[in-house]
């Protein structure tokens, strides 16, 4: 039986745990944006992340699995700020303008983000598991945006509309990743609004 004291101490080890487990993630996609997904090894997430290999080791099996953890955490952590985000919007336009502004905000749409997501989207082809994150990926961004447009354009439309705005956020995240510039958040927004207008569909 645990006492106050083991009880708190366990939590504190989990915490710590955690903690660790969330530093590793993070050194695996500074890792990945430094030297691509496929020069990337143990040793090197070990020095970026301050930690022995085989305390990498102890919380991942492997380099895969760290890479796989990696990218459900950065994914997971997109779609918490949209669903946040989409809580403060009162009606469809909103809601369409929030699932934008939170892909182009500038902690997301910047290099460091853009290029590890190319370097992940190279491979899905040929990783079963890179291919269901992915799917995922894909359908919960068109069914946000279909959802969205649907009270804006009618179903019909919206279905056709969310398929291009997730095609063009794809196409800039990958132009921002390849660019020898840094592409300006702001002027993503600005070519999604342009288009957006020709439809009648202004920011609220």
């Amino acid at each position: 039986m645990l006492t106050k004291e083991g009880v708190r101490d366990h939590s504190m080890r989990a915490k710590i745990k955690d903690i660790r487990r969330k530093e590793l993630l993070q050194a695996t996609l500074e890792t990945i944006h430094k030297t691509g997904l496929h020069n990337i090894t143990v040793a090197k997430l070990s020095e970026v992340a301050g930690m022995s290999q085989g305390m990498v080791h102890h919380y991942f099996k492997n380099k895969a699995e760290v890479i796989e953890a990696a990218i459900r955490y950065l994914n997971a952590e997109l779609r918490d700020e949209v669903v946040m985000e989409l809580r403060k919007a009162s009606t469809p336009c909103e809601k369409l303008f929030k699932i934008i502004d939170v892909n182009f905000a500038p902690h997301w749409f910047n290099q460091n983000v853009t290029r590890l997501w190319v370097s992940f989207c190279g491979e899905v082809p040929f990783n079963p598991v890179f291919f269901r994150i992915q799917r995922v990926i894909h359908r919960r961004m068109q069914s946000n945006l279909k959802h969205a447009l649907q009270d804006i354009l009618g179903k019909s439309l919206a279905a056709s509309v969310s398929y291009e705005l997730s095609n063009m956020i794809d196409g800039l995240w990958l132009r921002a990743a390849v660019s020898e510039d840094v592409l300006d958040p702001e002027q993503a927004v600005h070519s999604i609004e342009t288009y957006l207008k020709r439809l009648g569909i202004d920011r609220p």
